[in-house]
């Protein structure tokens, strides 16, 4: 009888192992089978071990020799687990060392050490003032906060005559969003209260720089020097407890506050299967559960723990900072005189935005852009800017700076807010952008920006003709970007650029195109040759088009991508 319980048993466990999204399932549409899933591999172990002890069982009766063999299967269940839970547990309580209570709260002074290690998704070969070493600045008493993350360690310090390089603080608002852990705020109305704060502690630092109290970085400090070490540990290695611990020291290394999250899971007191996950990562695992040295659902932060064991008191800026900041930068920016800390005003104040800046801020980011004593603010315009933003009057900047760009990137993202850039914006050209077009051939990133030769109508037609002439020769990889963008200038032409008809149709209709590598090429060059003024009809399909239904298919093709085409620049006005 047992064991012809135990074949569907057995052929059911291995489906549900080998597909544990059906467990899900179960669990989905009915509670009930979702739990007899779960507990069928464990049953049809227990039924095996059962089936493969009762003929050493020294009984006559099967049924008094299956509940011996059963029992003793349970007990062997327990004796195979008890080691590796005994293991597991001493190493729970290894690293589940007691939590020190500062009491009172510690003062820090003289010179301060933090060691974090560098946030996860966050790649620097270099340390920053982030927001706890401005905190940390901040208090009476401390003269310096020595950064170490990772391989990485340096020394600021506040302060009109402090030693080192002039650098900026790095998001110093942070801090804030530990101080709201702290009092637990609420709502929306608690979010906007946060977000103004944190522009005006950005604003009162930016003031304090430009007003002579500089922020500067210098080699690490001794470690004979450090009076406290603030340290925090994040240990992930597998087989091994999950530690977060923050540790504050003396100069003398004894702890004076600590405090830990230590999580590891143990296995259970026999064995069994459990189950884990949903329909993205379900998986069947030997039973357990997670020990932990904190309540369950305990959020550990290490800026909130520091922020309890120091007693560090809210940032409280002037409600005016921002105001200050703005009107103080409009007026460097008016100073030809203007020192290298005040002239930092620049890129702390387009800090204060993340995609929010509007057209009541371009004036200003214009004057930015054109002020050759900035240093490239690319990086910081990509997350300030609000989405649709008329830029036009960033047109001269941005040439500008393309054309001074050394990083790829920057040179990209610069041509790209120049090709967005209202029609008719470049109809009268400058000398930059003029510049620009004729690097197109020879500067990956100008390419795109041939699209705009488009704004001075019939006349570019010729130019274009050339350009593209000039690249057919090239390898693909070095001409598709002077392709496209004479393709897209067409497209913006129109019927203005039917003069190029007749060699556009030539080139499509050659048995292997210059003009495209792809299915999608050919679209869109058959979007562009409508568009100047050919039929839809009399477009050079080639090989797509065989049959009537054919035409009548790639005819309805082009007509959508057109359409589509011709709303997408009308929505950009």
């Amino acid at each position: 009888m047992l064991k012809y319980l135990l074949i569907p048993l057995g052929v059911l466990s291995a489906i549900v192992l080998a597909a544990p999204d059906l467990v899900v399932l179960g669990y989905f549409f009915l509670i009930i089978p979702g739990l007899i899933l779960t507990v069928v591999p464990t049953v049809f172990v227990y039924l095996l071990a059962t089936f493969l002890i009762r003929p050493f069982v020294p009984m006559s009766s099967r049924i008094g020799s299956t509940a011996i063999a059963f029992g003793l299967a349970i007990a062997l269940g327990f004796l195979v687990m008890l080691p590796w839970r005994m293991t597991e547990l001493r190493r729970f309580q290894q690293a589940a060392i007691p939590d020190i209570v500062a009491t009172p709260v510690i003062r820090l002074s003289g010179h301060v050490l933090v060691d974090f290690p560098p946030e996860r998704g966050r790649v620097s070969k270099k340390t920053s003032c982030d927001h706890r070493c401005t905190v940390l600045l901040d208090l009476p008493g401390v003269e310096s906060v020595t950064k170490i993350s990772g391989d990485n360690a340096a020394t600021y310090r506040c302060g009109a005559d402090a030693a080192g390089t002039l650098v900026q603080p790095d998001q110093p608002q942070k801090i804030l969003d530990a101080f709201g852990k702290l009092s637990r705020p609420h709502g929306i109305g608690a979010f906007e209260a946060r977000k103004h704060l944190g522009r005006a502690l950005q604003a009162d630092w930016a003031l304090r720089i430009a007003q002579g109290q500089t922020l500067r970085k210098d080699t690490p400090l001794e470690n004979d020097r450090i009076d406290w070490r603030v340290v925090y540990q994040d240990i992930r290695q597998p087989g091994q407890p999950r530690i977060k611990r923050l540790e504050i020291c003396d100069r003398n290394g004894t702890v004076k506050a600590r405090r830990s999250l230590v999580q590891h899971r143990v296995p259970a007191f026999f064995f069994h299967f459990g189950f884990e996950g949903a329909f993205t990562n379900a998986r069947f695992t030997i039973g357990g559960s997670t020990y932990s040295n904190q309540a369950r659902y305990f959020d550990f932060d290490p800026d909130v723990e520091l922020l309890r064991s120091t007693g560090i008191p809210k940032p409280d800026p002037a409600p005016d900072a921002v105001a200050r900041m703005e009107r103080s930068l409009a007026e460097t920016l008016d100073d030809p005189n203007a020192t290298e800390a005040q002239l930092l005003m620049a890129p702390m104040w387009l800090s204060l935005f993340r995609y929010d800046a509007d057209k009541t801020q371009v004036d200003t980011i214009a004057k930015i852009l054109l002020e050759e004593r900035i240093a490239d603010p690319y990086e910081l315009l990509q997350t300030a800017l609000r989405s649709k933003t008329d830029l036009t009057a960033l047109r001269h900047g941005l040439t500008k700076r393309f054309l001074a760009a050394d990083d790829p990137k920057a040179r990209a993202w610069y041509v790209t807010a120049l090709v967005d850039m209202p029609d008719g914006t470049f109809a009268q050209p400058s000398n930059n952008e003029r510049a620009i077009w004729e690097r197109a051939d020879s500067v990956p990133e100008a390419a795109p920006f041939l699209e705009r030769l488009a704004d001075q109508g019939t006349v570019v037609v010729p130019i274009l003709m050339a350009t593209l002439d000039g690249v057919l020769e090239k390898p693909w990889h070095e001409r598709w970007r002077v392709i496209r963008g004479v393709r897209e200038a067409f497209k913006r032409l129109g019927p203005d650029a039917s003069g190029a008809i007749p060699r556009i149709t030539e080139l499509m209709t050659e048995q292997r195109s210059p003009l495209t590598n792809s299915s999608k090429d050919r679209l869109q060059w058959l979007v562009a040759l409508h568009r100047m003024g050919v039929p839809v009809e009399e477009l050079p399909y080639g090989s797509w088009v065989k049959t009537a239904s054919d035409l009548q298919r790639q005819s309805k093709r082009v007509r959508d991508q057109v359409e589509r085409y011709e709303a997408e620049r009308l929505e950009e006005g």
